[in-house]
């Protein structure tokens, strides 16, 4: 595996909200679905997503709408999550 993996595996490391994130979107989910089940504000979700997104982690599956974005992990995300919680996670 590369190095900019291993940089995306230290990334999700270092915070736990990331990595549960990381782990509620194997199904697809809203940012506001998000904070509720995480019990964190929309804000901080958003913050989350767009961090996880900017990685590479998550894709938006639903670009187009400004309101109700859907979110689901990649297949690196998949890789990643698996690297840290040693999950079974089908890729």
């Amino acid at each position: 595996m590369n190095s900019t993996f291993w940089k995306q595996v230290g990334y999700v490391k270092r915070s736990t909200n990331r990595a549960k994130a990381l782990e509620l979107t194997l199904t697809p989910i809203t940012p506001s679905e998000l904070g509720r089940t995480m019990k964190i504000s929309l804000t901080h979700a958003s913050k989350i997503i767009r961090e996880l997104h900017s990685q590479k982690l998550i894709t938006c599956l639903n670009n187009e709408l400004k309101v109700g974005r859907i979110y689901q992990i990649t297949l690196t995300g998949k890789k990643v999550l698996k690297t840290i919680s040693g999950i079974k996670v089908f890729v």
